[in-house]
């Protein structure tokens, strides 16, 4: 009977124990992350009966566990933490995308009727009202820029609040996942290895909770204890202790723990804390430094064009904004590390060139233990600049338009400093006109055409280029008020080649310097006269070898065939440092060149250097003529490049000339005709040869003038049987060479080689090195005077067919209130690209930030949805599996009850036999 009473005893404790269990379901149906729990039995070990064979001996509980599946619950967390995340991201780029699109409230409305003003000035410049409504427009424009950050900075500072919010929670779960481990453990190791199941539910439910803040890792030891991580395997909790989330006052997310604390802001996501942390770095802070990309921009761009013009009062413009590199706000775009004492390092960031800005941040880092430096674009992890720094202060750096200047301090390796261009932009713009007069709408540069001219030359308007050179000082064309320094006279040479004068003395125009000299001129074309590129130089030839030197004699040969010898160039050798402008780096090319060649062959072999041009010329002068006589007859003769100039009638020895009753009289005369001889000779037209009748501004003397514009050797030979002679000098200051003719009946032939002169034009990032000492081009131009910078700060174009001896001028603007081609210049920037290397205008640049935020924020609202259904079948996957049935819990309640009273009717058939048996007794 004992075996028959511990059977059922056995059934009822099971049955007890299933009554319970499914109690405790029902009891906790409700409990968020409650888990269905289950009872599994496993039969007694069974008793020898003898030869009866084995009997059982009843059931016992093996185990109380929950319904789980391991796969669904981590899928659960990883589907919350995505919908978190995207929930998150969504609700904070809507307001982003209504403040950018709505027209109250953005730029685009203010950019237009800014604009508009502008257009409507430039109509009528003197109009008062009319620049007055652009003040005021200016002024709106700021405030709104102004408005749009400090919106765009409220969202920051309530996003960083939420993140310390958020951070907080996390600390608290990640506690309270840590306290779990250890409960459970404890109770797993005081009952006998089985799981406490309702702290398991609880340490389940931390973690999903966990998972809506941020994306986590969960790795089962197997002990009963789990471990979290977050990012790139940053440890959250292990075992029994837990790391701390901590928010910088920035905006940066440490983590802290085993007496580390890493920065992990770059590899949080998911959750609520990854939802705000991208929404902040992919929408926010870009959107933030391209509006404030825009507001450099548009301030840069009219303050250069305002101070490149004259107001009413006929001054150059003041600044329309704030200056973009004012020293406080240059300072203020440079983020300060946690560096290492002593805090003394003074840094700022100045704007190069605002077409070149991006809107990224970056990372300047002295690599630890050296002087190295590292400057990484954050946008896109790229080194954009690297070197060493050499401990000389102040030095700069420059990259993407920007440059960064360490001016003094302890700068050591381990210093790191965030660079931030543009994210004050928006903040920092001021409108700073208040005068209506004070708009600059007038250029201060006016041209003009001589009114006798013989062609059909035109002269362009004029526009300014720049104010300042490559280094920043002021050009000295625009260095004194109401001038232009100096006023300018471009005189054309020939129809194909002209000079530019300064025309300071308008009786005695002289060189600039650098000489603008024997330029070529393409007929029906529009030639620009000056240089555009802002560091151009240019090394001016001073022919002290291509010409006669001292002590040079004339050369007697027999035949006009003869060569004479050639034009003394020695050879040289010429050092080009040539600089990419696009990644810096510097390469060198040598040239030698050959000695007695032309100018021409020179210059074509400089020329073949990138960015160097080389211009060739030759130059000489014809004085003291005695040829001039009535009866001038063969054999004498004077021959330019092989070609006789002096004509006779054919069977006699009578002077002939083209031109009808010409009666040769004095050397001026003769020298006319001489010219005429060359310039309508063809064969030397097509050396580029061509002469001109003058006097000497100094002696007062007659002379002719030779030049090649093609840089050929001028061969000049004289040939008479009397005493006729001519000087020839090369117009560069040697002493004359006398041509001598001699009574020797057949008569001598003399002559002389004059050679040309170089000028030599070298692009911005070009230098130039000589030698030997003693060449006509020695000096370097990195060094010395050597080369000249040939940019003048404006430009002008001349188109047509301007003739030889045609002149045009520029001066300053005097008087020029109706003049509006800088107001002209300021309305068209509305359609220049201006940004992102010339493919944004502004008006394109805001375009592009509102579609972005609006393309990201409806994106966001479908994957939103998208998660949102996601992650709820997930959920009823998991209850379906975890859930407590009511309906099943009924059924199971029933079945238990029923095998309970089962169990009970057993021990009362046992009290009745042992009743029996007493009885019996």
């Amino acid at each position: 009977m004992s075996g028959i009473l511990s059977n059922a005893v056995s059934g009822l404790q099971a049955s007890q124990n299933a009554l319970r269990t499914a109690g405790h379901n029902i009891s906790n149906a409700n409990t968020a992350g409650y888990s269905r729990q289950e009872v599994n039995y496993v039969t007694r070990p069974e008793q020898n009966a003898g030869g009866a064979g084995f009997i059982g001996s009843g059931v016992t509980t093996a185990s109380i566990e929950r319904v789980v599946n391991e796969f669904v619950t981590a899928q659960l967390r990883l589907d919350t933490s995505t919908f978190n995340q995207l929930n998150k991201f969504n609700a904070n780029i809507g307001k982003m995308d209504k403040l950018l699109a709505d027209t109250s409230t953005g730029l685009s409305g203010a950019l237009q009727s800014f604009f508009a003003a502008m257009q409507n000035g430039a109509n009528d410049p003197a109009s008062t009202p009319g620049r007055q409504l652009i003040v005021t427009e200016a002024e709106s424009m700021s405030i709104r820029f102004n408005n749009l950050n400090q919106r765009f900075t409220d969202i920051e500072k309530s996003v960083n609040g939420e993140i310390r919010t958020v951070t907080e929670q996390v600390n608290s779960l990640a506690q309270s996942v840590a306290s779990l481990n250890q409960s459970i453990g404890e109770l797993r190791a005081s009952g006998s290895g089985n799981p406490p199941n309702d702290l398991l539910d609880k340490r389940d439910e931390a973690l999903r909770k966990l998972s809506e803040l941020v994306s986590i890792q969960v790795v089962n030891q197997g002990d009963g204890d789990v471990n979290v991580f977050i990012g790139n395997g940053q440890p959250l909790v292990i075992g029994i202790k837990s790391s701390n989330f901590n928010v910088t006052n920035d905006g940066k997310i440490q983590l802290t723990g085993n007496n580390s604390n890493v920065d992990v802001t770059s590899q949080i996501t998911g959750g609520q804390l990854g939802g705000l942390v991208g929404f902040r770095e992919q929408v926010l802070l870009p959107s933030l430094n391209e509006l404030g990309r825009i507001a450099l921009t548009m301030a840069d761009q009219f303050n250069t064009l305002q101070q490149e013009g004259i107001d009413l009062d006929g001054d150059y413009g003041q600044r329309m904004f704030g200056d973009i590199n004012d020293p406080v706000l240059a300072a203020n775009r440079v983020a300060h590390g946690n560096n290492a004492l002593p805090f003394d390092r003074i840094i700022s960031v100045t704007i190069d060139d605002t077409n070149k800005l991006s809107t990224s941040d970056y990372l300047f880092e002295i690599v630890p233990g050296s002087s190295n430096y590292l400057i990484t674009r954050l946008s896109d992890k790229t080194v954009v600049e690297q070197g060493t720094l050499s401990g000389a202060y102040p030095t700069s750096i420059s990259f993407d338009g920007v440059s960064v200047n360490l001016t003094s301090g302890s700068f050591q390796g381990g210093d790191k400093f965030t660079i931030q261009p543009t994210k004050n932009g928006s903040r920092d713009i001021r409108a700073e006109i208040k005068r209506p007069e004070d708009l600059a709408f007038a250029s201060p540069v006016r041209t003009a055409s001589n009114t006798s001219n013989a062609g059909s030359g035109l002269i362009s308007a004029g526009e300014v280029l720049s104010l300042v050179d490559a280094n920043g000082n002021r050009l000295p064309a625009f260095s004194k008020p109401g001038e232009l320094s100096p006023p300018i006279l471009i005189r054309f040479t020939s129809e194909t080649t002209y000079e530019v004068l300064d025309n300071s003395d308008p009786t005695n125009p002289k060189h600039l310097v650098p000489a603008l000299r024997e330029q070529i001129f393409i007929p029906g074309s529009s030639n620009n006269i000056f240089t555009g590129d802002i560091g151009e130089h240019i090394v001016v030839g001073n022919g002290s070898r291509l010409g006669l030197p001292e002590g040079r004699s004339p050369q007697v040969v027999t035949a006009l065939s003869d060569p004479l010898a050639k034009n003394g160039y020695l050879a040289e050798q010429l050092h080009f440092t040539i600089k990419d402008p696009v990644t810096g780096s510097l390469s060198t090319r040598m040239l030698t060149t050959v000695p007695g060649a032309t100018a021409m062959e020179t210059a074509a072999q400089i020329s073949s250097v990138s960015g160097v041009s080389a211009r060739a010329f030759t130059t000489a002068t014809l004085t003291d003529l005695n040829l001039a006589t009535a009866d001038l007859a063969p054999p004498t003769q004077l021959y330019i490049n092989g070609q006789p100039l002096i004509q006779y009638n054919p069977g006699n020895t009578a002077f002939h000339v083209d031109v009808p009753n010409y009666t040769v009289d004095g050397e001026s005369a003769f020298n006319d005709y001489l010219a005429q001889q060359i310039n309508n000779n063809p064969n030397l037209t097509s050396l580029g040869i061509r002469a001109q009748s003058s006097t000497n501004p100094i002696t007062g003397a007659p002379e002719l003038k030779l030049v090649a514009s093609s840089g050929v050797d001028l061969d000049i030979r004289l040939k008479s049987s009397s005493n006729s002679s001519v000087d020839v000098n090369d117009s560069n200051g040697n002493p004359n060479v006398r041509l001598q003719g001699a009574d020797t009946g057949a008569g001598e032939l003399q002559g002389i080689v004059v050679g040309g002169r170089i000028d030599i034009t070298m692009a911005d990032g070009v230098s130039l090195r000589t030698v030997p000492t003693d060449s006509p081009l020695f000096g370097d131009s990195t060094r010395d005077t050597f080369a000249g910078s040939s940019f003048i700060g404006y430009q002008v174009a001349i188109s047509g067919q301007p003739k030889a001896g045609d002149t045009f001028t520029v001066g300053f603007n005097t008087n020029g209130s109706n003049d509006n081609r800088n107001a002209l210049a300021m309305v068209a920037l509305e359609s220049q690209g201006m940004m992102q290397n010339g493919t944004l205008t502004l008006e394109d640049g805001y375009g592009k930030l509102v579609e972005e935020v609006g393309t990201k924020s409806s994106l966001s609202k479908i994957n939103t949805e998208a998660s949102k259904s996601l992650l709820e079948q997930t959920q009823t996957m998991r209850d379906s599996i975890s859930g407590v049935n009511l309906d099943e819990e009924a059924a199971d309640l029933i079945k238990f009850q029923q095998l309970y009273q089962a169990n009970a009717q057993v021990i009362s058939v046992v009290r009745e036999l042992f009743d029996t048996l007493l009885s019996s007794l």
